[in-house]
């Protein structure tokens, strides 16, 4: 079934007039620039997670609305999201009087999840989720006290770290509560850095929303709960993870200085860790660093920054394939927002190849399409091909 070809500013343009709105009445009410939500309603101008964020508060919608999401598009990926939700609904009462599992073959099962997430293979992973989470929640009720306890939360803390982002990336509004049962989970783990992190996760469902003051909260009371853990691989890693979610959260705040602070501290911390460090899948490293301030200077819609930042670093080669995915997402912004249209189709293509499953039903990707589609006067077929992949019609 192919995607609406309707991009968000038609969304918005339709949701002011229902709303008895003008252009400069929504401007002041978003607290953005009447000359943006001009550019973004005729399509000339990509629609960013903060504009989004701040115009669905100001018409009273949610942004999964203004997004279209869950889509139609969406296809065979979300055949088993289903079954994910309500398996995060149940939580603890999933929990049977069966035998427990070995936990050595449930943390196998969680490993095998873990490596089709970092591949953006969500189909895939979802399908593995409900019976795992039951069986660990089973495990994690059995074991009453010590060691054999505390694993089996800290196993049930990751694996609902895995849903939060297969959520997140399916659109799903379960994200939340998702990340609130890993947090509570990890509780029980005995391992602090791994509850700090689960804590702090709960802030990427308010971010989405918009709700950037709640969210740098939950990050900064999880930094400040390990403020005084020795000094470690995973400690660095923790920390400086927490330093690049803040860092997007200022920059989607357009708080320049604070961002770039932000990942000073963070760029500091990736130097002690190996290039390709990957402590509690958080994948902090020096490459990582680099992507989140490009991704960054896309969030405050510079574009020439975004360009610059990039320009002589290029990454790594075993950089994890769903990062340098979404880099080239962020880089496909950076470049329509530069004004090279060409780049920016060269960008989304790499990602596609890398990962296509995440930039096939992407909100930014459809946004970047649309923007560029309606920017050319003759379509190439390079583009349409692209557009046609991604299900859109008529455009």
């Amino acid at each position: 079934m192919s995607k609406t070809t309707v991009g968000i500013g038609e969304r918005v343009a339709e949701r002011r007039k229902l709303n008895g709105l003008t252009q400069a009445q929504l401007a002041r009410r978003a607290h953005v620039s009447v000359s943006l939500v001009r550019k973004v309603e005729q399509g000339s101008a990509p629609a960013s997670p903060a504009f989004t964020a701040a115009v669905a508060k100001a018409l009273r919608t949610t942004v999964a609305d203004l997004y279209d999401q869950p889509s139609l598009g969406y296809g065979a990926e979300r055949d088993h999201l289903a079954q994910v939700e309500t398996a995060v609904m149940e939580g603890p009462a999933a929990a049977t009087g069966d035998p427990p599992s070995d936990l050595d073959l449930l943390a196998a099962r969680l490993d095998k999840i873990a490596e089709l997430q970092r591949r953006s293979r969500y189909q895939e992973s979802s399908a593995l989720m409900p019976v795992l989470l039951a069986e660990l929640h089973t495990a994690a009720q059995a074991a009453l006290a010590g060691a054999r306890r505390e694993r089996a939360h800290h196993l049930l803390a990751t694996l609902y770290g895995c849903v939060v982002i297969c959520l997140h990336r399916l659109a799903s509004p379960l994200v939340s509560q998702a990340a609130d049962r890993a947090a509570e989970a990890a509780r029980f783990s005995g391992d602090p850095l791994l509850a700090a992190l689960c804590d702090q996760e709960r802030a990427l469902p308010l971010m989405y929303r918009g709700s950037y003051d709640t969210a740098q909260r939950i990050v900064t009371r999880a930094q400040e709960s390990i403020t005084d853990h020795p000094s470690s691989p995973e400690a660095l890693s923790a920390r400086g993870a927490m330093h690049l979610r803040s860092a997007i959260i200022a920059a989607r705040k357009h708080d320049a200085a604070n961002s770039d602070a932000h990942l000073v501290e963070a760029r500091e911390l990736a130097s002690y860790l190996p290039l390709h460090a990957n402590f509690y899948d958080t994948a902090f490293c020096a490459p990582n660093v680099h992507i989140h301030s490009v991704a960054a200077a896309v969030e405050m819609q510079d574009g020439t920054t975004a360009i610059a930042r990039n320009a002589n670093y290029p990454l790594p080669p075993k950089t994890m394939r769903s990062r340098v995915a979404h880099h080239n997402i962020d880089l496909g912004r950076a470049w329509l927002l530069h004004g090279n249209h060409t780049k920016a189709l060269q960008a989304l293509n790499t990602a596609r190849r890398l990962a296509p499953q995440q930039t096939r039903y992407h909100p930014m990707v459809t946004e970047t399409v649309l923007t560029l589609a309606r920017a050319e006067r003759r379509r190439s077929d390079t583009l349409s091909g692209f557009a046609a992949w991604m299900g859109l019609t008529g455009w």
